[in-house]
């Protein structure tokens, strides 16, 4: 249904919001949604429609567009956005998927877009009759994001994307987090904003919510306080603490000795000495994992008898294949590493390595294990990432601590590995947490990844719990919704496995699942979004999620034997409560 907003200008609510301005029976289009509103434009007495206009290059703005090769109307949006368009490009940006850390565009398109033109920016306007559409550069969902600025029957109407939302929030704020750790896109989001409110503003059109048609500017100048508290919560976490390096004796070849017994090695890894010549590698990474056997001789070790990860990242852990092929080493894995490591290819997750890793053991998830003459205490650690543990033990006289990336000195990295949404991180659950186990520790040592070895203080620890609950506002005053983590969590619905390989001629199998992170029940209609010939034994299913559950939908998916090798890119079109979301998720398929 359209609801006319000014004399000429409409708005149909699609997957995102889609804003139609005319001019006799001509119109233009801001956003495209699945394009269900084409077919509805002669209610509004439009004929012809001749331009869309993207706001950025999501696949909530813009999916529909995927159901024909050409259009009767010109399709436009920045000259950085266009390469999520480009067949070669999409093609090696899904291939790419999975390869490091945080994608460049976390809903990126499933399908090239030939067509569209990468024309619109700084200095690049729109001409359309007598009308001018300026471009103004809110970078924040993407590097390349627009709001268009028209003077539409005496009011300045701004059609920002996804850079403002009604009440001064921001459409899924994950977007927003261009690395795993620094505030850059927040950053360029803030400068966006400030851009944008050097315009006249009497009408704020977003890509999702309600207009705002009174307070416009009080909407984007609490947006912008919001987001500059979301770019200094992801400065230091520990901000006024001195720093407490503890000095290790070099060895040469990359080697420290920390205490005796006790050996750091390459970037993140550490080796402790036990009786009988045996020794335990922590956090075993290539290429410095390669010279183990020189390592050993120094350190007065004879074999390896069971190798650890502090969290599944591979730079802590792609050296436990390595160690077992070569050396017959047991792996032993806390079962929260485990989780993305026994098949990597099942969840969408950043820094994985490149192959799976199963356990020969799984350690207590919070508990005691011993190894030789040591006795460890283990315990879940999220903070950087969900999927990390820390232990601890006695060497030498001193209570070691081994925690990976969470914290590390005040000067290194804000005091942190970071945070983001895409590794999973938390704050009250996880940063919070796991500072408390540190305090509860009182470790006389703090042997964390990079080389970061330090002495414990608890006044440092005291200051990243009061910054892990500043952090959690912060974000919470972004998220749109009460129940935040499903705005937040960019795997709120998503795919099982996320990615799979397959055959042509055969079925795969699927799962779409959902988790619902606030109070409220949900309801959801999901439908797979196919390659050409394809088919799902049923084409859609619907799901009831409880607050605080998860729910999933199986799917079984045929897949035609004249299909070509290659990767293929699948999604699952989403009805929330009701309302069309869009592509919620997407999998690859590799045949």
């Amino acid at each position: 249904m359209w609801q006319q907003l000014l004399p000429d200008l409409f708005l149909f609510e699609d997957a995102c919001n889609v804003y139609v301005l005319k001019q006799g029976d001509e119109g233009i289009a801001i956003d495209f949604g699945s394009g269900q509103w084409l077919k509805a434009l002669h209610q509004i007495g439009v004929q012809t429609l001749r331009h869309v206009l993207l706001t950025h290059a999501h696949r909530d703005q813009c999916y529909g567009l995927n159901a024909q090769p050409e259009w009767p109307f010109e399709v436009h949006c920045s000259a950085e956005d266009v390469r999520f368009f480009v067949p070669d490009r999409v093609t090696a940006f899904w291939r790419a998927f999975q390869a490091g850390g945080c994608p460049v565009n976390y809903a990126a398109p499933r399908l090239p877009l030939p067509f569209v033109k990468g024309n619109l920016g700084d200095a690049l306007e729109l001409r359309w009759g007598d009308v001018t559409v300026a471009a103004v550069p809110t970078p924040g969902h993407t590097r390349g994001a627009l709001s268009y600025v028209v003077n539409w029957h005496g009011k300045a109407v701004v059609f920002c994307g996804d850079a403002s939302h009604a009440g001064g929030k921001i459409h899924q704020p994950f977007h927003l987090e261009w690395d795993h750790w620094t505030g850059e896109g927040a950053l360029a989001a803030w400068y966006g904003l400030e851009r944008l409110g050097a315009c006249r503003i009497d009408v704020l059109c977003p890509s999702h919510g309600p207009i705002v048609d009174k307070g416009a500017m009080a909407c984007l100048l609490q947006t912008q306080k919001r987001v500059m508290a979301f770019v200094k919560a992801k400065g230091s976490v520990c901000a006024g603490e001195k720093d407490r390096w503890f000095c290790t004796e070099e060895l040469g070849n990359g080697m420290m000795r920390v205490l005796p017994d006790l050996y750091h090695f390459g970037g993140n890894s550490y080796l402790i000495v036990g009786d009988r010549g045996e020794g335990l590698v922590i956090d075993p990474t290539v290429p410095s994992i390669e010279r183990i056997q020189e390592r050993m001789q120094v350190a007065g070790v004879t074999r390896l008898t069971a190798a650890m990860a502090t969290h599944y990242h591979r730079d802590h852990s792609d050296g436990l294949n390595w160690l077992r092929e070569k050396y017959e080493v047991p792996v032993w894995l806390h079962p929260w590493v485990a989780e993305p490591l026994i098949n990597r290819n099942r969840m969408d997750v950043p820094w994985l390595p490149a192959e799976s890793i199963v356990p020969d053991r799984l350690l207590p998830e919070a508990g005691t294990f011993l190894w030789n003459r040591y006795r460890f205490d283990i315990q879940p650690f999220p903070g950087q990432t969900w999927w990390h543990c820390a232990f601890d033990t006695e060497i030498f006289g001193q209570r070691v601590l081994f925690s990976g990336d969470n914290f590390q000195p005040p000067t290194r990295w804000n005091g942190t590995g970071g945070f983001c949404a895409y590794n999973g991180s938390r704050f009250i659950e996880g940063f919070l947490r796991s500072a408390h186990s540190v305090l509860d520790v009182k470790p006389d040592l703090i042997c964390n990844g990079h080389g970061c070895i330090y002495t414990f203080d608890a006044g440092h620890y005291r200051r990243i719990l009061k910054w892990a609950i500043r952090t959690e506002n912060a974000v919470r005053n972004l998220c749109v919704s009460d129940g935040w983590l499903n705005d937040y969590d960019p795997r709120a619905m998503r795919w099982t496995p996320f990615r799979s390989e397959g055959k042509a001629g055969q079925t795969a199998t699927l799962s779409f699942e959902v988790e619902n992170g606030g109070g409220n029940v949900m309801t959801i209609a999901v439908q797979p979004m196919l390659p050409e010939g394809w088919t799902a034994q049923i084409e859609r299913r619907r799901l009831t999620i409880p607050g605080g559950k998860v729910r999933k939908a199986v799917f079984e998916i045929y897949v035609p034997a004249e299909t070509a090798t290659g990767r293929y890119v699948i999604g699952g079109e989403v009805v929330l409560n009701g309302r069309l979301f869009g592509e919620g998720a997407v999998a690859l398929v590799d045949i």
